[in-house]
């Protein structure tokens, strides 16, 4: 076990953080930082309360998106655009060796009431479109280079077969009159249509991926005219039509191979997108180191927003608690504490019950206005592929408050990291 030897006024400097002030709005806030520590590789997670005439919980996630080892993932909740789940349990079930989702927030917002879960502005999870972008509605997206944009995105597809070109009008959710729909794993595990048309199960042709603005080579494998509800196997999709677009299904024959684009583009801008996270309607409410004045929510609740510094190389996430002790932001508000953490431009994601910031080796970090952790259409996460290492190379103090007794013994909590940044350790134990 690793030990270090400390004087006690060099321990006391390094825990102790004095009050600093900040203007939000207008108004003064002290600000005392309770927490200030890495959680991962390139990743700095710091908590903050700012005091004034009310109270403010603030929760920040910053992270390297040039580090080797980090990458960002959406997670759809139990990998459906329908029903919901907690963003921690999230994390913890699509965890596993070399992608590790270590912190992370909720994401968009969705229907409450019919198809409860389902997500409003479009979502995209590990380059497959489960949402189509909402014309009125702002993302986040990540290109393959792990470069964030946020802006308005829109959808285009077709599919080529022989001489021939079909429009794919949506994918997922729901198919109607004379429209053509494609149906991927993250519908669910069938396509929930009617008997009134045709639907193929297609197969990627070996090579293949699935990814925005490429042609993507699939294979016919089943076809059924007239019975709906197609089975869709993990990794294949199912191309579904009703009445002409039926028509043009019927042309095709098992063993066929037909060339699918999906085409997805940003602010007028094509890119290899991989993942899509939706948010609000306003304009975004930091936009090139300008904050937002005309669009603004103006009524005070907890928020979760996400942003990038001007160079992109940073992301920044930000949890704001409210409805409680922590009196909660507009938007406005929201965006001056995300410039002042060094965002460039950010925007406005699913707030109120839904705000939660999750740290892997802590859980829920905020405090949820419903009193516990809300189950949630999606989230988004820093992902870790470090390897496995349990050996410590790092280790660094941590304590949220420092309370010494009259008679007794003050032992502060030390956190250890390995050789990768990974915190392996949230209490060592064996430290002088």
């Amino acid at each position: 076990m690793k030990k270090i030897q400390l004087l006690i006024f060099m321990l006391f400097l390094s825990l102790v953080v004095f009050a600093q002030s900040i203007q939000i709005d207008g108004k003064t806030y002290t600000v005392d930082t309770l927490s200030n520590f890495k959680v991962g590789p390139g990743s700095e997670y710091t908590a903050l309360r700012l005091k004034s005439s009310t109270r403010l919980d603030v929760f920040f996630l910053k992270v390297d998106a040039s580090h080797p080892n980090i990458s960002f993932k959406a997670v759809l909740g139990r990998d459906s655009i329908y029903t919901g789940e907690q963003p921690s349990a999230m994390a913890k079930r699509k965890s596993k060796e070399g992608a590790v989702y270590f912190a992370g927030t909720n994401g968009d917002f969705y229907a409450t009431t019919g198809y409860v879960g389902y997500p409003i502005a479009g979502c995209m999870v590990e380059s497959e479109i489960a949402k189509i972008p909402t014309a009125d509605r702002k993302i986040i997206a990540f290109d393959e280079n792990k470069t964030p944009t946020i802006g308005v995105m829109t959808y285009s597809g077709n599919v080529k077969f022989g001489t021939s070109v079909w429009t794919i009008n949506s994918v997922n959710h729901l198919r109607s009159d004379n429209k053509l729909v494609l149906f991927n794993q993250h519908n669910g595990k069938v396509t929930r249509t009617n008997a009134f048309g045709t639907e193929v199960l297609l197969q990627l042709v070996e090579g293949q991926n699935w990814g925005a603005n490429k042609a993507i080579r699939m294979k016919v494998v089943n076809k059924e005219m007239n019975v709906g509800n197609m089975a869709i196997p993990k990794g294949f999709a199912v191309l579904s039509g009703h009445g002409t677009a039926a028509t043009n299904l019927n042309t095709l024959n098992i063993g066929d191979e037909i060339e699918i684009n999906l085409n997805l583009t940003l602010d007028g801008q094509n890119g290899s997108y991989t993942e899509v996270i939706g948010g609000d309607n306003r304009n975004p409410m930091l936009k090139d180191g300008v904050v937002e004045t005309a669009e603004v929510w103006a009524e005070l609740h907890p928020r979760t927003a996400i942003g990038y510094s001007e160079d992109r190389k940073t992301v920044i996430y930000c949890v704001v608690d409210g409805r409680g002790a922590s009196a909660g932001v507009t938007t406005k508000q929201l965006a001056e504490l995300m410039k002042s953490a060094g965002a460039y431009t950010a925007f406005n994601m699913d707030g109120g019950g839904s705000s939660s910031m999750y740290i892997k080796e802590f859980n829920q970090v905020n405090t949820p206005s419903d009193g516990s952790e809300r189950a949630v259409s999606n989230g988004i996460f820093a992902v870790s592929s470090a390897p496995t290492d349990n050996t410590i190379s790092e280790i660094k103090s941590y304590t949220r408050k420092i309370q010494l007794p009259k008679f007794g013994v003050f032992k502060p909590k030390f956190l250890a990291y390995n050789q990768y940044g990974v915190l392996i350790n949230k209490d060592l134990a064996g430290v002088t």
